[in-house]
């Protein structure tokens, strides 16, 4: 591996770790406001919402979600080709934006729990299954009123779809693609853990 695909990969961290919450947190709630100390102490789009506002949940979307796309869509093309393949790039990649959102460097290592991140991964992926994961994550958002249940299913329906279109619909897929997209969901179950914690319990908080 060459010193310019290693800068590539550490460059995949450190968009991963920009903190849209905790700079949101700033923006809207003031100089000395940290996201990290109300609700449930997320840096992610859920809690900004909660504790903040549409907007703020609403750029926070955006942007997370942008980094994970940014990522995979355009830094696979500067790693080398006698290092790795093409979509053992993105896979390893999207491994490091994924980190950098959840243990940011900017922010002692507290972050996100990685769903608005993996949904711009996904689109990058594939923008149909991407369709597919957010519609999944409106019905359960809906149904469950709680985002993190939303998150979790639309999570499951990545390998899901995958194994659909190629089983099925006989559309190829990389086998890096398949792994990491059945590997997936159990980032997102393990970030949520509390969560899954409070929903069994039934204390879990209300979205709407």
């Amino acid at each position: 591996m060459i010193f310019t695909d290693i800068l590539v990969l550490l460059a995949a961290y450190v968009i991963g770790s920009f903190p849209t919450a905790w700079l949101a947190g700033k923006a809207f709630g003031g100089k000395d406001y940290d996201i990290r100390e109300h609700g449930s102490g997320n840096v992610g789009a859920a809690n900004a919402t909660r504790n903040l506002g549409w907007k703020a949940g609403i750029i926070t979307f955006l942007f997370d979600s942008f980094k994970g796309f940014a990522v995979i869509f355009w830094l696979p093309a500067l790693i080398s080709a006698q290092s790795m393949g093409f979509e053992t790039a993105r896979v390893l990649l999207s491994v490091l934006v994924l980190i950098g959102h959840s243990y940011p460097v900017f922010i002692r290592f507290r972050g996100g729990k990685g769903v608005a991140t993996t949904a711009g991964i996904i689109m990058a992926f594939r923008w149909e299954v991407g369709l597919v994961c957010m519609a999944v994550f409106i019905i359960a958002v809906l149904i469950s009123r709680q985002s993190g249940i939303g998150s979790i299913c639309a999570t499951i329906f990545f390998p899901l779809s995958n194994l659909f279109m190629l089983y099925v619909l006989d559309i190829p897929i990389s086998p890096q693609m398949l792994w990491f997209s059945i590997a997936l969901p159990f980032f997102i179950l393990f970030t949520h853990r509390e969560n899954i914690r409070k929903i069994l319990q039934g204390t879990n908080q209300k979205d709407f």
